[in-house]
């Protein structure tokens, strides 16, 4: 990530400007070859230092806020280039699979002479075919149901002729003919990729993927997925940007897309990503064998993969306590690189929600079962929350890396907090009963309105990391609820009076 040696100077000064961390224990590295910063609209150029936000929303349809100058390098729509998938040179087509072609208005038979009209059309001559669907430029009014148990690649951004693909220049724009059904459904697709469309204006949710458990494969890539759901408190869980089930036996990867401005009622207004683990070797919270340390579970291919999205200004509407205004995810994961910016848990006016920025909640009612998630490399900036885990919240049977993060400026009780399912004292072998065990290494806190980070029911082992001027204590927080026991704090450093295992970093 381009912005930490920003972070890592030698000086080690912070000022609202620009943001400097301690110098780093790693060994160096050599400087990434540059790449082209994404061409995303309202995105300040990548090489700015950072600023404040212009104007600061506080809930509810408001103009889009500009992503924080210094951002993720390689975030957004087009951050890491486009595939062809054959639509413009068919030798780059996916062995055994047929093609079809859509422009807007066409009244042809699918051929790249002769497109098909709509998506539809494509997709009812596909059938159970494998087949690239590639799309022109245009609207496209219609609800796109890409069918149960399929085969599709869906492919937008092309010209008129299908010489050159560019979903920024050739935006191929789908809404939904009916607002109160998803934009583009899938029901457990086998082999599906969504790449490179605007899809806006549903009630329910923009993309909607559900899944069975059996072998899918999922990418969703360079899309804008932008004012769908809810926008009144409700408690819906089918309204917001992007739905996709995951679990045990699914790969899924969301990548440099750009998802804003979308409602949800209770999970995941920007992203949520529900399903099931795999569970690896033994693993029982009944016995003394899960200590929290060793192999408590492997991380396989079969994850989440979440990576250099631009996730900012969704929102969620349930009344009582919503989850995850950005993205919330129950399976095994990796979250990274992505921007994590003005997300808020509007609830019913009050901001009362938690994990503004991101949720990683697993809970399998007490079932011996672990999601190992990682969240590294992100920005979080101006998620609001008022009662809990504004920018990152791991919540409930996790097993957590947060690393070489930066989290600033969001409001709420603890930008970062971990909490484990056993209501305050955690019982069995160890208190491992409905512990979550975390990892927090090298990220930067700074300037959070609340307590840096909140530790409950869990145990977190805490290295190298700066906390500074943070609007309550660096590590614990004002309400016992969400503190480990209560937390002392001196300086910009603090240390813990039970449960976490904490190094402190150097003076400043």
């Amino acid at each position: 990530m381009q912005l930490m040696p920003t972070l890592r100077g030698v000086s080690c000064t912070l000022a609202i400007a620009t943001l400097a961390a301690c110098p780093s224990r790693e060994t160096p590295r050599p400087t990434p070859a540059p790449v082209a910063a994404p061409r995303i609209a309202g995105a300040a150029p990548a090489t700015a230092a950072l600023k404040p936000p212009r104007t600061m929303r506080t809930g509810g349809r408001q103009a889009a806020i500009a992503v924080p100058a210094a951002q993720v390098v390689g975030a957004g729509i087009g951050g890491n280039g486009y595939l062809d998938y054959g639509c413009i040179n068919d030798a780059t087509r996916p062995s055994g699979w047929s093609i079809l072609f859509v422009r807007a208005g066409a009244t042809g038979t699918g051929t790249k002479a002769n497109p098909y009209g709509t998506i539809g059309q494509a997709i009812t001559a596909a059938g159970s075919t494998r087949t690239v669907v590639c799309v022109a430029n245009g609207s496209y009014r219609e609800n796109v149901n890409l069918g149960m148990q399929r085969r599709h690649i869906l492919v937008g951004g092309f010209n008129s002729v299908f010489t050159a693909r560019d979903p920024l220049a050739w935006p191929a724009t789908v809404t939904p003919a009916n607002a109160d059904d998803h934009v583009i459904h899938a029901e457990a697709p086998i082999d599906l990729t969504i790449d490179g469309f605007v899809v806006t204006g549903s009630n329910d949710r923009g993309i909607d993927v559900t899944t069975w458990d059996a072998n899918e494969r999922i990418t969703l890539r360079n899309n804008h997925v932008h004012h769908n759901g809810c926008t009144t408190p409700t408690a819906r869980t089918d309204c917001g940007g992007i739905e996709a089930g995951g679990g045990r036996t699914v790969a899924l990867e969301i990548a440099n897309n750009l998802v804003e401005e979308n409602g949800g009622g209770h999970h995941g207004g920007g992203i949520n990503i529900g399903g099931a683990t795999e569970t690896l070797g033994s693993i029982d919270q009944a016995t003394g064998a899960n200590d929290g340390f060793g192999t408590v579970l492997t991380m396989t291919g079969l994850v989440a993969n979440v990576h250099h999205n631009i996730i900012r200004n969704n929102r969620l509407y349930e009344p009582s306590l919503p989850h995850g205004a950005g993205l919330a995810i129950g399976m095994n994961g990796d979250v990274h690189h992505n921007v994590f910016f003005g997300n808020d848990t509007v609830s019913d006016g009050d901001h009362y929600g938690v994990g503004a920025g991101l949720i990683g909640q697993h809970d399998r009612g007490g079932a011996a079962s672990v999601a190992l998630l990682v969240v590294r490399s992100n920005w979080f900036e101006a998620n609001r929350t008022t009662k809990a885990g504004s920018a990152i919240f791991l919540d409930q049977y996790n097993v957590g890396y947060v690393y070489n993060n930066v989290v600033v400026r969001n409001f709420g009780t603890g930008a970062i907090l971990v909490d484990g399912n056993c209501g305050d004292t955690c019982t069995g072998p160890n208190g491992n009963n409905g512990r979550n065990f975390v990892t927090i290494l090298n990220n930067t806190v700074a300037d959070n309105e609340g307590a840096g980070l909140a530790v409950q029911d869990s145990t977190a082992h805490v290295y190298f990391n700066i906390f500074w001027h943070n609007h309550d204590a660096d590590v614990g927080a004002t309400s016992p609820r969400w503190a480990v026991r209560r937390a002392r704090t001196t300086g910009s450093a603090a240390r813990t009076t039970s449960s976490a295992s904490m190094r402190r970093p150097s003076r400043c």
